[in-house]
This record gives C-alpha cells, structure tokens and sequence, in this order.
C-alpha cells in the first residue's frame, strides 16, 4: 500500500504525463456493475487502490481525466451496499475498515473542498448514504459496527451536502439517533427560582466555591486546603453548594430519582446521540436551513445543556453503576454534552448580530455555556480527560460567541468569566510544570479575549485585567483551627489562588506581550515585592520575583529596568545578609530566592530579550553584577565565592551567546570580562582542564584559609570538579563569547593596581600573601601541563598567577567546549577561529621572559586542546561532522594567515601549529578555503598601516615558499587528481589570481613540482602518487593530452593553467549561451518536440511539480535535452561497436558539466530531475564506454565535479559505485572472467592448456582493462581525500569493495589485470586498515570481515597458472610490475591488527565473532582451528606469492636489467610444506599453480602429491592435478587413486600425449581418460597431433588409439586424409638403412614444424610481437612428402646472386635509404623475424644453417626451412661446427645493430624480443616437450644419439627463475652475435657447395 500511495504521490505532481499509471490503478478498483450486483465483494488490492484514487484526488482535484472521479463516485454510491461483512476482504477486520473510512472520507473531504464541481457530483450522493447508515445502525445487526465506523469517520470529514437533503438529514438523524432527552434540572429538582436558575450558581460574581464535598477522586489531594470536612475558601467565606445541601436535607428522593433517569439511558444511545449531533453541527456548517428546525436543534442543545449541571453534580457513590461500566457510561454522556455544545454554537452563526432576538439568545447561550463550565470545573470527573476537553471545548465557544459580537455580550462574559478563572487557579498545581488542562484551557480563553478585545472595547478588558491584579493583594480572612489542625502562617499568607492567579497573569502578559498590558499589572506586582506583603521571604514574594522576570524577558524597555534594577537590588542584598546574625533566622524562601528564584529569573530575562540594545545594556549589568557578587563574596567569611557568583554564571552565559569577541569592545565592558574569569578562576568556578584528573585531598568545608584556597585552585586545575554542573557549561559558553582579556596594548600585566583591586581589603589572598601566590603559580603550571615549572615563575606575584591562570582557563576551555569557535556569525571562517584570541596575548610588546613563556604554553595547551576535541569526534556523523570538518579548517585558515603576522615569534607558532595540524589531519591539503588561504591571502591580510619592510617581507616570502611548496607536494603525493582539480579550480579565478601580491612567488613554485610515472623527486619513499594507476588518473585529471601509454612527465603549472583556462572557456560559453538566450526572451515553445528531448521534458517535468518556467529553467531545461541525447549518442555508438570520437566526447561531457556547476548556486528547484540525470550520465557513460579514452574524459570531468563542488563529492561517488558494481554485473574489463577474455589461456585451448576451444571476443578486454586501471586511480584518490572526514563516501567505497570481493571471485584472470586487480586491493587494504580510525569504530567487525574478502579474492588470482602478456608498451608493462610491487610493500609493512583475537577463530568485538562459537565456521574460510594463526599463514603464503609475482612482471618489463635478483630469504623446507598446505586449503589451485611456479622444488611437489592423494575426490575438476596421481609407479602399482580418472575434467591435449607414453603401459583407465580426453575436442583440433598419435599406435596392445582415430576418422575428412598421408609415411620400416636416409625423412621437419607452430601460438598468445612461420610439411611415404611453398620469398643466397653486399646493403636496395620508413619497417621485421626464430632455435638446435636454408619475404622477414638436423644431430657425423644456438652472422648483426657493438636501441629490442619469448615459452615447457617425447620411438634421426629430450629439458632450465632465464637469454644473444664458427660454416658451404655467404 505505501507503494502505491508513493506512486500516487508521484503521479500527481503531473498526471498528464502518467495518464497512463493513472488508468491501471484505476483498472484494479471494483468496476462499477461488480458494486451494483446481487452480492458485491472487494479485494484487498481493490481496497487500496480506491484509497490511492482518493488520494490523487485529493492532491490533485483540477485533473482533467474523469476516470477517477467516476471511481469515486461509483464506490460512494456502492457505500450502502458495503455495511455487510461479506463485501469486505477477509483479512479485513472492523478496525481496518473503520481506518479505510477514516482515510477515505477525509480524502473525499479534501478533494470537495478544492473542487466545486466535484463538490456538487459528491453532494447529490452523500444525503443517500447517511440515511442509509443510520437506518443500518439503528439495526442490531452484526453488520451495525460497518454502518457505526462509516457514522463516525462522516463526523471527523462530512463531504458536501445537497441543501434539499440537510434538513431530511437533520430530522431523520434527530428522529433515529437522538431520540430521548432528559429534563433539565428545573423540570425535575423542585425549589426557589434561585436554586434552579443560572443566577444561584455557586460560581456566580460573588459566590464561589474553593472546594466541593470532599470525594474519593480528591480526598488526598487537597490536605493542605481542608480541616474538618469544611473548606477554606479565600476571600467568600464557608457557603456550601446548594444542591448538595439540598441533597443532605431531605432532597434525596428527588436526587435519586434524577439519577435514575439519567441511569435509564444505555451507551449504545449516548453513542448514536454523539454521532447525531456531530453529523447535525457538520451540516449547519455546510448549508443554511429553515429557521423553525433551526430552534429545535437549539433547544434539544439547550435541553442537553441544562442537565449538565446536575449530572456532573452526582458524586461517585450516588451512581449505582460503579467501576468501568459507570467511567464508559461519563464518558460517553460528557462527549454528547461536548457534541451538544458545539452544535448550540453552530447554530448561533447565522443569527443577525444586530437584532434584539438575537443579542438576547447570545446572552442566554453565554449563560447556559458559562454555567456548563462551571460544572465542569466543580464535577468530581475533572480529572477526566473527557471532561477537560468538554471544558476546553466550552471555554472555546464562548469566546467564538462573545468575542466577535463584543458590547454587552463581551462585557457579561468578562463579568462571568472572573470568577471561573480564579476558581480554575484555586483547583490548580500551585507550583507544578503545569497547572492542568483546564488552566491551560482559562490561559488560552483570556489570552483570545484579550488580543480581540484590547482593540474592539478595551474598558472591560483593563477592568478584567486589573480585577485579577489587584485581587492578589485583598487581605485574607483564616477561621480560627485548633492547634493541630492549625497549618503554617506563611503558607495561609499565600493561598494556592493568589500563587495561580500571579501566574496567570505573568502567562497572560508572555502570551498577549503587549507592552500595554505590562503596564498595568507590573506596577502592581513591584509594588508588593517592595512595600506590599511580599517584601519578606515567602512563597508570594518567590512567585512574583517570577512573574517580573517573565514580563521583563518581553523586552519592553521601560519593565525590563524596573524589573531588572530591583532583581540586581535584591540579590546583592541577599549577599550582603549572608554571615550576619538575622541570617540565621531567615526563611528558607530567602536561600531559595538566592539559589534559585533570582539566577532563574536572570537567566530568563537573558533568554527573552532580542532587542540588541537591550541585550548590551543587560550584558554590561550582569557583567557589573558578578564584578560586585566577586569582590563581596571575597571577603566572606566560612563562605565559597562559588556559592554566590555560580548561580549567575548561566545568566551571563545566555546574554553572552550572540557576543561577537572579535568586535572592537569597549575597555569598560572588557574590564569587566576580566574580573569575571579573574574571580572564575578565584574562586574555582571552571571545569577542569586536565585530561587526567589527579586525585587529590577533599576539600575543607570551612574553605577560610589561604592553603585551603590554593588546593581549591589546583582541584580546579585538575578536578574532579565541585560545583553545579551547569555552572561548568556555562563557563563553557561564556568562553565562546568573551574577548581577549588584553585591556591594554601597552604593560598590561605590568600594571598590577587593578589586578590587585579586585582583592576586597579584608581578603588575605592579596599580592603581599606569597603563600597565595606560590599556590597561584603550582596551579598555573599545572594548567600549562607542565610546560613552565614553578622555579620558572618566580618573577610573577600571586594577582598575575590568577590573572594568568585565568587566561589559562579561558583559552583552553574556548578550545574544550566546542572546538574554538567563536560567537558571531552562522559560517564558520578564520575569524571565528579562537586562536585569534589566543595570539593576540603574543602580540603585546617588552613581556617579561616568565611571562611570555607562560603565554606560548597557553597557546600550545589550547592547540593540544583544539586536536584532542577534533579526534574524539571523528566519529561524527551528519551535521555533527560538518561542524566539526568547518571547525577544523577554519583553525587552519587562521594559521595560514597569521604566517604574515608582522611578529616573528608568531610566525612561527603559527607555521609550527599548521604543520601539526596538516600533518593530524590531512584533510585540510584538500579544502577550498585553505587552499585559497595558502595561495591568495597570506600576503593580502597584512594591515595596510605598516610602513614598507623589506626585511619583514622577505621573511614573509621565504616562510611562504616553504609551506605552500610543501603543502603543494604533499597533497599531490597524496592525492594528485584532486589536487590538480583544486588548483585548476584557484586557476580560473582569474582576477584574484592576478591581483594576488605573490602571484610570480607562486607560479615559480608550481613550475618546479613535477610529477609523472617512475620515482617522484618531489617525495621520498612510497606514496599513493607512486601507484600507477593513481598516476594514470592523475595524467588524465589535468587534462593533458597524454598518451598513457608512454612514460610521461605532468608539469603541475602549466597543464593547470591550460586545463583552467579551457574549463573558463566552456563556463563562458554557458554562461554567454545563458545571457543571449535571456536576451532574446527564449525560444518560442510553441513549435512540437519529437525524439529524446522530449521525452525527457516529459520525465523533467513529470517527476517534481513545477512552478511556472523562468527564461533561465526553459534555457536550462533546453540544454539538459540537448546533453541528455548526445551523451546516449555516444552510448549508442558504444553499443554497436563504433568508434569513439575522443575530441567531440570530451567536449560534450565538459560543456555538461559546466551546465551543471553553473546552477548549483541557484535556490531554485526547477529541472531538479533533469540535473540529476545529467549528473548520473556524466557518470556512467565513461564507466558504460569502458575504452580507455573514455575513461580519460571521465576522470577529467569527475575531478572537475568534485574540486569545484566538494558537496557533490557523495553523489558522484554513490553514481560511480553503483557503475562499478554495474561492470561486475556485465562482466567488463576487470571483471570479464568468461574462459573467452582470459588471454593466452583461452588462446592455446586445447593443445596447450585444458578446456574447449572458445571464439575470441569481438573487442580486445585489454582496453577495458586500462579504463578500470583509470577508474581505479580515480577511486584511490578520492579515497585519500575523504578518509578522514566523510564516513558516508568511505562506506560508499567500502560498498563497493563488498560488492566486489564476494565469492565466487569475479575477477578477469587475464595477465594484463594483474597491475588493476593488485591495485583494487591494494585499495580495500586501505580502507580496512581505516577500522582503527574513530570514525569507522562503529563499523570495525565488517571491515575485519572485508579484510578477510580481500585476502581471499588476492590469494584467487594464484589458482591460475602464471601467464605472460605483452602489449608492446613498456610503460604498461613496467607499471603492472610497479603496481603489485606497491602492493607487497604495503602488505609486509601492513599494521598487526589491534582487535583481539581469541584462541579458538575470529576476531572478537562486543562479544561478538566473526567465527561461530560452535563449529568454529568462519564465513570466507569456513572450517578453522585458530583464526589469528591462520591468518598470519594466508597473509605469509600471500606475500609469498605476490613477490614472485611482483618479481616476475619486473623481469617482463624489464628483460634487460643488468641487476640480478634482490637478495631474497632463504625459504626452509618446512615453510614451502606449511605454503602448500595453506595454499590447498583456501583453494587447491592455488597449490598447483604454487608448484607451476617454482617447478624444481621437490619438498612442494612431494607435499602437494600427498595433499592431492588425501583429499582425491574434492578436486575432480582441476586438471592441473593429474601428474600427482597418474605416474608412472601409480601405473605400476595399479593405485586405487586412478579409479578416479573416468570422474576427472578434461586436461589438454599436450598433457594426454603424455600419458600415450610407453611408460604408462597403456593402462586401461589412463588410455580411457586420454581417449575421453581427445574424443571431447572436435577432430580439426587434434589433427596437429596426428604424427604423435600414429607413433602412439606402436603401443596400443589393446587397440584404443586406433579405435579412437577411426571414429574421428569417420567424423572429420580432413582427419581421415591427414591420417592416411601420416600412416603411409611410417611404412618405411627403420632397418640398417636408416643413416642412410638422415636428413630425408619428413617426419622429422614436421615435428620441428610442430614446435615451431606451437611457439607461434604461444607467442601470439601472450602478444608478442615475433614473426615465425611454420610452413606445412605432409609425409607421403619414405623419403617423400609434399612440403609448402613460404610465399614471396628468395633465399639468402639467390639474393648474393644479383648484389655482391650483405643484408644491409640489400636492404637499401629493396626498401630505401636508412631512416626511411619503408626501410626502418624492414629492419622492424627482420627484428621480429629474427627473434622468433632465435628462441626457436635454441629450443630445437638446427644445424645446417646456411643461406640457402635461409628464406627472406618481401617485407624483410627471415624464415628458417630444412630441419633435417635437429635436437642432437648436426651435418659432418655430428661434429657440431655450428657452436652458436642460432645463427646471427655479421651481416644479420648490421641490420640488428647499427653501433656494431651491441649497444643499439635496435639491439636491445631484439634482445628484449627473445628474452620474452624464452620466457613465454618457458612456460609452457611441459608442453612442448610432450609433444617431442611421443615421437621418440620414431626413428627419426633427431633421436638417434645422446638424450634429446634430456638435453631439451636442460635448455628450458627449470630450475631458473624468470631473471636467471632472462639473464641466461640475453647471454645466449651475446654468444651468437657475429660468432666465428657461424661465418666458418658459411665459408665450408660456399666452397663445398656453391652457396653464396
């Protein structure tokens, strides 16, 4: 339901744009044939939805659509129908139809009232249904309770009514509801008129009552007014209630007999009573009806009226009804009478005021009411709540009747109504918060009569008032009591009447506050407290004193100084008394009036004056006061000065609240400041400011000697503290309001005259007392927290002590109270900063040293102050941080400027204060104001009065250049993409900018600082800048046009200047756009929208309700259409897989952003929706774009958002998460995990790694990669900024980071994301390291859990095998390797978690565990023992990992460095076992891949052997496992462990080859598993294989392998041809002719060919750049085959045939000079040609190496043919000539390298080249050998000697890390070049053969 009426809510602001929503809530109300049938019945949704149309309706009455109204009007006319249960939902109960009707008739009610038309339609229906509700009601039915509900819900909101059916309704509800009314007392009671008449009321003018007959409801509580049964009445004497002596004297019979005709009425009849006379009162109010029924209403209500006074006069035990039945039963008949009364008074509303009839029936209406009231006020049920509303009600019609009608009418009621009020104070709490309803009730009737009357016939009204005045001072007559009876003589002198009408009065005066009506009555009451009965201690003069200061807190001037002068009188006057000898004897009312009447009567007057005159004069007076309270209350005897200055402290505290300290005051006032915090200090008044408080010895009650005095100084000091707490905060407060207590410029603590004069001569703590003053300086120092000891202060007497101690107190407290803001204004500024008082104590000239030490202590202990109170709020949250956050820089700002401070010890404090405090809290490098500060006002803020110095400005300069460089760098090392926005932001304003007196100061410093990729020379060590993605982001926040693919250097100024001035031009463009639009007077919006723009204005104007459009909305609103569609142009092209225009892109998104900061100033709601759209496409479309360029912009426009408006700082960032979590969700970039996007391993399926070959993506993820690299950086650098100051943003982030690191992990395992992926947790380390932080206290048990997410989603990036990927950028690859090495220096320099951590598992917090108590389940690490010591094993096994890693991506980046291997520790045995089995119990991929990286580590390989044989069958799908258990001896051993093969995932191809070995004996369950193996890839596939399968058939006893190869025969042509051509070429029979044939087999250059292609493929794979090209060899029979042509290509040695030059000369001839770029493109081919090859020669060993073997295409591009000597065979009977690995003879190395000396940028790049290529293939080893291994049985004469597959093993050098290997390439590279024996071999072919060299 509260859906729905939120989506009515919405749809009323603009239905025409959600006509649509409208008819389907429309369509599930009751249609109109269903209402009108036999037997209707609604459903709940049919329910709610007739509710919500109500209430569209109501919020909407103007609408056009009539559908709803015909809704409305169809279920008002099916009302009746709904009085059966049946109709209602069966969940329905009576209470829940009852609240339908209640919210549906007041929806109907609203909906009328606003609607006349709609009105009218409701009107004709409404006469239908109450009829037909009262006939129903009248029934007995069950059913009777729907009618009631609906009877009652019309008496709260009657709809209109048709005038021909008022008076039907009026009779019809008199005759059925109101059906018996009882006799008025007259008719039943027999008597004198005067019992009977309203005249002989017992409260008439003269006659009234103080109490009636005493009752059980009062018994108790009227003691103290009561003796012997009988009242005592005030003023009228002993007069009982006639009535109840009529009772008492033989009147009971008739007295019964009206009790039980009241008894005769049931509740059921009251109840419909109420009902008719409410519905009656409601419809006099609609319509007007005929007079004659008109005075029947007003005669049944007269009737009703008449015999109020008799019920209410029944005492409990005449009832013979009793309990809950006789309480139901006056409720019931006090609501009717309620009802009656409101229906009289209606009635009177049409009466012509000025005919006789009718002034005569107002008077008798008056009467009858006032009599009504009367009886209410004397019932024995005053106490009921009904009956005060009745009260209330009574009260309030009287007034309506009177006060309009003024004359005689207001004149009568003014007459009546004074003995009312003084019989309502009589019955009321005399001192009581709150003397009852029906106090309130006469409050608020006299305050309406007298506002009204005071300017219509103000004579009665001041003869009303004055009659309650002086009616408080007439004397008052006691009857004599005996002695036990007789109560309190002062107690008697003020009757409960006389206190209550004293407050009265002083309620009416604050209520009315008119200043006419104070005069009358203050006089008055100043008069008793002066001359009168109130002049003594007493309860009167203590209410009065109230009184006065309640009239005088009005601020009328004339009151307030009489008031104010006689309360000052007074209390000094009590001061003076203490200690005498009439003290003694005083009334505890004199204490009280001390202690509490007089305080709380200044503190009052405080509140209440608002004029700002008054409020100074006030001021100047307290202030005097407690100067005067000081110096008396000194000398005082056995008495504190604490007692008698204390209670004024919170006076003085309010009237100081708007002080404004920094304002020039006046010596007088400030004078007097002093002597208050001088006598504070005295007398020990403030609140300790020591953080520990020392325990000390009690204080000495009698508190008169000097020791005692010094102790009271030290416990002020130190605490705990002694007084009124609200005395401690009140001194609080007045420290936020007093100024500097500098009184003079000149020797002001020189001068000791006055500091002694606040001594009273009769004290002994005088400057002569050094007893007193050695106390004064032990508490002084200990004030300064021991900065200054007391040998220091000799030279300081005991008045300067307290003088200085109370600066102490004064400025440390500024500080404790509220963190150092001043009084005087809203904004938090500098100037508001209190150490602008705490300096200027330093300023004053030739202090004496002690002194001045004592003064820099104080500012010091302030400063400590003001950091204590900003960290213990650091976890604040809303306003409170805001506060807090403005407190903070407004202290900073201050320091800033004071650096220009003329003196130099300031300057000094002042920068050491700001180096502290940048360096606690490093918000402040980020904050606009400081910035501003620090660039444009340290040298502008110097008072324009000093004479030129260049001394002093020089030191200025050079004190500035330090701190704004430092600052600069610091907050750039930090954060540089908001530091450049910031200072972009400074940039663009440009007059300040050039108005700035240091503008050359300033842009000197910014164009030293440059920061870029690599080590920073502006910062040591480790940085958030030093991330690469950090630095990537902060390139593309300065808008350079950077190419981030290549190392960069950023110039801060210059690019900021550039970024600046183009942000100023697209702010000028809007803003010129905005001035011609208005100019012209807008667009005409006559001519029709199409397309998405106005789709949009529908949505704009659609969602908020808006105000008729300025000029500026409808050029706001054109706009955003405009951005809107492009930016979804841009999103659209995305979609489709165009390309982005990087330029146009930009544009748009940066003139969007201008639009939108340019209204952010604007109060105005207009086109709310439409901003916010804008502000969440400028952030998703970068993030919905995921290119790199895109994310460029992105940043860009981001940083500009929230440097120039820091409040949008939550939104961006919530628009930029739910972004975020949107590309985990569409699984990009980072969080593409699809096999499709995870590079290399995806590429090499299924030869080289397992799984089916999948289809490459359409778009490269290595781009999308890059831009969440960017996004990544922007995040890490808004999470520096706000971790300090904005928990909302940090829980943004930290909502991201629980969305990402959830299981299962979501991450691209491919190698490109190693950098972004480190990097990403690198940042939730961060974030989680912050639970230590205050503001995160609240939240420390989820960030431990985060911290285990991350640790766990870290450790998944090892269950992959290691994977290489290039793409040829040296930067990229370099920052990945910086990227995690960052992040292994975080880890290993990583805080050792402060939460305990208990034995058993999980962190402990609040008794609360991560780890269930129970089975100890952790829920990221499920089963554990111990969580703290598992957690150092993970954290131990990750660092582990993530330095190889690191050290891994270095040597990739890096394949040249000269630097070996860091010195890394020795890893013992038992430590790789405790990695592996760590490893295995997160995930056992991660202990497979473990073992893939360190290959030769046999203690690993042995333990993960036994962790895969214990824990079998958990790891069926990780092929990766399958060498542990499938060897050679399992085979042999037949182990159990193989039964598991036939559940086993599929590995790859390679790998199943290896299991075809003969050494695996063919057993049946391997050969089954490599057959399903082989059966699951589609035959193309395998066919590469197809020389290792036909050689695997040498060893198939049981015939599989052929079965399997007939079957993908059968599948697959091309297998079945490939197949026959393989198998004829093995029909040659190896025999004693075998040497013959070496060099001619076939087979032989097709095995080489398959290592080749699969290097190629690995290559491409991982992207690198290397040219092989394995041409296609097909063997036919012995010694034949049919072998491809390698197109476009001449051999080495047909190119020496037509040019006599080497390759370099060659070259030249084919492609043009050196330098060309056809030339250079060669060489570039030849390179990667030649590295290609390098790597697959030293693999494969080819020998026969001369240039006809040798084959160059037309694009420069060297291919290797004949590999007829491979492995270990060479020509010549194996002599092996050729020594070098590959060939690079001295023509090749021209080409290579140019400088001939192995020192070329060519040189190294092939070098580079090879060594990743070794690498690359290096990784997969296993395969590659494999592939060898199956043909070795082949007789091919590659493994006719030696051991080839031994020696191939050896050249992959397993046992070698990454840099070893690279180191071992490089040296191979070196070996070869222009070796010797390559040139000699050349020569032997030349001459043996004829082959050119």
């Amino acid at each position: 339901m509260e859906s729905l009426i939120e989506l009515c809510d919405i749809i009323a602001n603009n239905p025409e744009q959600f006509r649509d929503k409208i008819d389907w809530i429309c369509g599930r109300c009751p249609q109109p044939e269903s209402l009108l049938g036999g037997s209707p019945r609604v459903s709940r949704s049919q329910v709610n939805a007739v509710l919500a149309i109500a209430r569209f309706l109501s919020k909407c009455p103007d609408s056009t659509d009539n559908r709803p109204k015909s809704v409305i009007l169809e279920f008002i006319r099916a009302i009746p129908t709904s009085f059966r249960r049946s109709f209602w939902p069966q969940s329905y109960n009576s209470d829940s139809i009852a609240s339908f009707f209640v919210d549906f008739l007041k929806y109907v009610y609203e909906s009328a009232d606003s609607s006349p038309d709609f009105a009218s339609e409701i009107a004709g229906l409404v006469g239908e249904v109450v009829t037909a509700a009262v006939n129903n009601h009248d029934t007995n039915s069950n059913d009777s309770a729907i009618s009631r509900a609906l009877l009652l819900a019309l008496s709260q909101n009657f709809p209109p009514v048709l005038p021909s059916d008022a008076e039907k309704l009026i009779n019809y509800l008199l005759d059925q509801l109101a059906m018996s009314v009882p006799a008025s007392p007259r008719e039943v009671i027999p008597g004198n008129s005067e019992t009977s008449s309203s005249q002989s009321s017992p409260l008439n003018v003269n006659h009234f009552q103080g109490n009636e007959v005493s009752s059980p409801a009062n018994d108790s509580s009227r003691g103290s007014m009561m003796a012997n049964g009988g009242g005592v009445y005030w003023k009228s004497g002993a007069i009982q209630l006639g009535n109840v002596n009529l009772i008492n004297e033989g009147g009971g019979a008739m007295f019964r007999q009206q009790v039980a005709l009241f008894e005769e009425e049931s509740v059921e009849s009251l109840e419909k009573q109420e009902i008719a006379f409410k519905l009656i009162a409601h419809i006099l109010h609609k319509v007007s009806i005929d007079q004659k029924l008109l005075e029947q209403v007003r005669f049944i209500a007269k009737k009703q009226l008449q015999s109020m006074s008799a019920f209410l006069k029944i005492r409990k035990r005449d009832w013979t009804e009793q309990g809950p039945i006789l309480k139901s039963r006056i409720n019931a008949k006090l609501s009717v009478y309620q009802a009656a009364a409101r229906m009289q008074i209606r009635s009177l509303v049409s009466l012509d005021v000025d005919a006789k009839t009718s002034k005569k029936l107002v008077l008798e209406t008056l009467a009858l009411l006032i009599d009504a009231a009367e009886a209410c006020l004397l019932s024995v049920w005053r106490k009921l709540r009904v009956c005060e509303e009745l009260f209330s009600s009574l009260l309030s019609g009287i007034a309506q009747v009177a006060v309009p009608r003024g004359g005689q009418p207001l004149r009568v009621l003014l007459i009546r109504l004074k003995p009312l009020v003084l019989a309502a104070c009589m019955q009321a709490d005399t001192w009581g918060s709150s003397q009852g309803a029906m106090f309130e009730s006469v409050l608020k009737t006299c305050c309406d009569i007298i506002e009204s009357g005071l300017t219509k016939d103000r004579a009665p009204i001041d003869t009303f008032i004055m009659g309650l005045a002086t009616s408080i001072r007439e004397r008052n007559d006691y009857e004599e009591q005996p002695c036990k009876f007789q109560v309190d003589k002062e107690k008697q002198a003020a009757p409960a009447v006389q206190l209550n009408v004293i407050r009265l009065l002083a309620d009416l005066n604050v209520a009315i506050s008119k200043p006419e009506v104070v005069d009358m009555i203050l006089p008055l009451f100043i008069e008793s407290l002066e001359e009168g009965d109130a002049t003594t201690p007493s309860l009167l003069r203590l209410r009065l004193l109230d009184a006065v200061s309640h009239m005088a807190s009005l601020g009328f001037e004339k009151s307030y100084r009489e008031t104010v002068v006689l309360m000052t009188r007074s209390y000094l006057s009590k001061l003076l008394s203490v200690g005498s000898a009439e003290s003694k004897t005083l009334a505890p009312e004199a204490t009280t009036e001390r202690v509490e009447t007089l305080p709380a009567g200044f503190l009052l007057i405080a509140t209440g004056l608002k004029s700002a005159k008054l409020r100074s004069d006030y001021r100047h007076r307290l202030l005097s006061l407690c100067s005067d309270v000081g110096l008396a209350a000194e000398s005082k005897s056995g008495r504190s000065g604490a007692d008698f200055l204390g209670p004024l402290l919170p006076a003085v505290a309010e009237i100081c609240s708007d002080f404004d300290p920094t304002v020039d005051v006046e010596p007088s006032l400030l004078k007097l400041f002093r002597n208050l915090w001088f006598y504070i200090a005295l007398f020990g008044l403030a609140p300790p400011i020591q953080k520990t408080q020392t325990p000390i010895k009690s204080v000495s009650t009698t508190l008169n000697s000097v020791g005692s005095m010094g102790t009271i100084a030290l416990q002020a000091v130190s605490g705990p503290y002694m007084w009124n707490a609200l005395w401690a905060s009140a001194v609080q407060r007045i420290a936020q309001g007093t100024p500097p207590l500098v009184v003079s410029s000149v020797k002001w603590l020189e001068d000791e005259l006055e500091l002694n004069a606040l001594h009273n001569p009769g004290s002994r703590r005088g400057s002569g007392n050094e007893k007193a003053a050695l106390s004064q300086r032990t508490a002084l120092s200990a004030a300064l927290g021991g900065r200054v000891d007391v040998g220091s202060m000799s030279t300081i007497s005991g008045v300067k002590a307290t003088y200085l101690l109370a600066v102490a107190f004064l400025e440390i407290i500024r500080f404790s109270s509220n963190g150092g803001i001043l009084n005087g204004g809203i904004s938090l500024t500098a100037s508001r900063s209190a150490f602008s008082c705490v300096f200027e104590y330093l300023k004053t000239p030739n202090l004496m040293p002690a002194v001045f030490q004592c003064l820099t202590a104080i500012v010091h202990r302030a400063f400590e102050t003001a950091v204590s109170w900003l960290e213990d709020r650091i976890t604040e949250t809303g306003n409170e941080a805001v506060i807090r956050e403005s407190t903070l820089f407004a202290h900073a700002c201050f320091l800033i400027n004071s650096m220009s401070q003329r003196e130099e010890h300031i300057r000094d404090i002042a920068v050491n204060l700001l180096v502290q405090l940048r360096d606690r809290f490093a918000q402040v490098l980020w904050n606009s104001s400081c910035l501003d500060s620090l660039l444009f006002s340290v040298q502008n803020d110097t008072p324009s009065t000093i004479v030129n110095d260049p001394a002093w400005e020089a030191a200025v300069r050079s004190l500035y250049q330090k701190i704004v460089r430092e600052w600069i760098v610091i907050s750039l090392s930090y954060a540089p993409c908001t530091t450049q926005g910031l200072l972009q932001e400074k940039l663009c304003k440009a007059n300040t900018w050039q108005k700035a007196q240091h503008t050359t100061d300033v842009v000197s410093l910014l164009s030293e600082i440059r920061i870029g990729t690599g080590k920073s020379d502006c910062w040591a060590g480790i940085r958030t800048a030093n991330i690469p993605s950090v630095m990537a982001a902060a390139a593309a926040a300065s808008g350079a046009n950077l190419k981030l693919s290549e190392a960069f250097i950023l110039e801060v100024l210059s690019t900021g200047i550039v970024s600046a001035t183009v942000k100023c031009n697209y702010a000028g463009e809007i803003a010129g756009m905005r001035r011609l639009y208005s100019s012209i007077g807008g667009f005409q919006s006559g001519a029709p929208q199409t397309g998405f723009g106005s789709g949009l204005q529908r949505l704009i104007s659609g969602a908020f309700s808006q105000p008729p459009q300025t000029e500026d909305d409808s050029f706001n609103e054109m706009l955003l259409s405009k951005f809107v569609r492009l930016l979804q142009q841009f999103v659209n092209t995305a979609e489709k897989g165009g390309e982005l225009d990087k330029s146009q892109f930009r544009e748009t998104c940066s003139q969007a952003t201008a639009l939108l900061l340019s209204n952010l100033s604007s109060d105005r709601k207009a086109n709310l929706e439409g901003f916010s759209q804008l502000l969440r496409l400028l952030c998703w479309c970068p993030a919905y774009i995921s290119t790199p360029d895109a994310m460029e912009t992105g940043v860009f426009i981001w940083t500009w958002l929230v440097s120039a408006a820091p409040q949008l700082g939550s939104l961006v960032l919530a628009e930029l998460v739910d972004a975020w979590l949107w590309t985990i969700d569409t699984k990009r970039g980072l969080f593409a995990s699809d096999v499709k996007y995870s590079g290399p391993g995806a590429k090499l399926r299924p030869h080289l790694a397992p799984g089916e070959p999948v289809a490459l993506p359409d778009i490269n993820p290595v781009d999308q990669i890059i831009a969440h690299r960017l996004w990544l950086g922007f995040f890490i650098d808004r999470f520096e900024v706000v971790r300090h100051n904005s928990i909302e943003q940090l829980l943004l982030l930290g909502r991201m980071l629980q969305g990402t690191t959830k299981l299962p992990w979501n991450f691209s395992h491919h190698p490109a994301a190693s950098g972004t992926f480190f990097t990403f947790m690198l940042l939730g380390l961060k974030l989680c390291s912050c639970q230590s932080q205050g503001n995160l206290q609240n939240f420390r048990t989820g960030l431990q859990l985060l911290e285990d997410r991350i640790y766990r989603a870290s450790l998944g990036w090892f269950a992959y095998e290691p994977e290489w990927y290039d793409i040829n950028n040296i930067n990229f690859a370099q920052s990945e390797a910086q990227s995690v090495s960052v992040f292994v220096h975080y880890l290993s320099n990583e805080r050792v978690d402060s939460l305990q951590s208990d034995s058993k598992g999980g962190t402990s917090e609040n008794g609360n565990s991560l780890v269930d108590a129970n089975d100890h389940y952790h829920p990221v690490w499920g089963q554990m023992d111990n969580y703290a010591v598992g957690r150092e094993k993970r954290k131990q096994l990750l660092l582990m990992l993530c330095q190889h890693e690191a050290d891994r991506l270095e040597v990739w980046a890096q394949p040249l460095s000269k630097e070996g291997i860091s010195s890394r520790p020795k890893i013992s045995t038992d430590k790789w076992i405790e990695y592996a089995r760590t490893a295995f119990s997160v995930d056992p991929r991660i202990a497979f891949s473990l073992a893939s990286r360190f290959p030769t580590n046999t203690y690993l390989k042995a333990e993960i052997t036994q962790l895969v044989q214990s824990h079998i069958l958990d790891i069926h799908c990780i092929p990766e496992a399958l060498p542990y258990f499938v060897t050679p001896k399992a085979v042999d051993e037949n182990s159990a462990l193989l039964q598991q093969l036939p559940h086993w995932a599929a590995c790859s191809i390679t790998q199943a080859l290896e299991f075809l070995t003969p050494v695996y004996k063919g057993h049946p369950r391997v050969m089954a598993y490599v057959l399903r193996v082989l059966e699951s890839y589609p035959p193309e596939r395998v066919t590469f294989f197809m020389p290792q399968l036909v050689q695997a058939l040498r060893y198939d006893e049981g015939r599989l392998v052929e079965g399997y190869l007939l079957r993908a025969a059968q599948r697959s042509d091309i297998f079945a041809h490939i197949l026959i051509w393989h198998l004829q070429g093995e029909t040659c029979e190896p025999g004693k002719d075998a040497s013959a044939k070496v060099g001619d087999d076939c087979r032989q250059d097709v095995l080489a060919l398959q290592v080749i292609a699969l290097l190629r493929d690995i290559f491409t794979a991982v992207g690198l750049n290397l040219y092989l090209f394995p041409y296609g060899v097909l063997p036919t029979g012995p010694e034949r085959g049919i072998i491809e042509v390698v197109p476009n290509t001449r051999s080495r040695s047909q190119m020496g045939e037509t040019n006599d030059g080497g390759l370099y000369e060659i070259f030249q001839q084919d492609y043009g000079p050196v330098g060309s770029p056809s030339f250079e493109a060669a060489r570039r081919n030849f390179i990667i040609s030649s590295a290609g090859y390098a790597v697959a020669s030293l693999l494969l060993q080819p020998k026969d190496r001369h240039n006809g073997n040798l084959l160059f295409d037309n694009a420069g591009r060297l291919v290797h043919i004949d590999f007829g000597f491979i492995l270990e065979t060479s020509p010549g009977g194996n002599m092996r000539f050729e020594s070098a690995h590959f060939k690079l003879s001295h023509e090749m190395t021209q080409l290579l390298d140019p400088s001939g000396v192995m020192k070329s940028e060519t040189w190294d790049h092939f070098v580079s080249l090879c060594v990743k290529g070794y690498l690359a293939a290096r990784r997969h080893m296993n395969g590659i050998i494999n592939t060898v291994l199956l043909m070795l049985d082949s007789g091919l004469p590659c493994f006719s000697r030696g051991d080839p597959i031994g020696n191939l093993r050896k050249r992959f050098h397993p046992e070698m890390s990454e840099r070893e290997a690279a180191i071992f390439m490089k040296s191979v590279c070196t070996d070869a070049y222009n070796k010797w024996t390559t040139a000699g071999y050349d020569l032997i072919q030349y001459l043996q053969q004829g082959i050119e060299k």
